[in-house]
């Protein structure tokens, strides 16, 4: 009698994305933001933005969005090199800049660097932290958003604007 061959075992499913509750916050915040940018349109017509801090571009986009409403200037920083006629071409920007330029209201500079599962940090992103960390800037690695939004609200925001004489 013919024997079926034995079944591949499957990979085990991931778990499913469990939103965490500071990019729930972060949503709602975004949302009031709107509301208050936009008085004359409808409550119930106005789209709410969703976020998630599972990528390395959700994440950033979550940091970004949550520095600007705190009242800082934030910028995401593009250092990749390009592919042209067949040549890859290196940016000229020195190499290790962070992900994420963020001036804080108290005009001290921060420098975030986003890592998402197993990115690691690379020999001149540690350079350029120890530079920033001397020169003293803040320097953050953000895996996540819960633990960017706590660290931001402790040590970024804490700061008054100072006033210029």
């Amino acid at each position: 009698m013919y024997q079926l061959p034995p079944m591949p075992v499957k990979k085990k499913p991931r778990a499913p994305y469990r939103k965490p509750e500071a990019v729930k916050h972060l949503e709602q915040m975004l949302y009031e933001d709107d509301l208050r940018r936009h008085p004359s349109m409808k409550p119930e017509h106005m789209a709410r933005r969703k976020h998630r801090d599972d990528t390395a571009n959700g994440l950033t986009a979550c940091i970004l969005a949550y520095a600007k409403l705190n009242g800082a200037f934030a910028s995401r920083l593009n250092n990749q090199g390009v592919f042209r006629n067949g040549k890859f071409t290196r940016s000229t920007a020195r190499r290790g800049l962070p992900d994420i330029l963020i001036t804080g209201r108290d005009g001290r500079s921060i420098f975030t660097e986003v890592k998402v599962k197993k990115d690691r940090m690379s020999q001149w992103q540690k350079a350029v932290r120890d530079d920033q960390t001397q020169a003293g800037g803040l320097y953050y690695v953000a895996h996540n958003f819960s633990d960017f939004k706590a660290w931001f609200d402790a040590f970024a925001v804490g700061v008054a604007p100072q006033k210029n004489i």
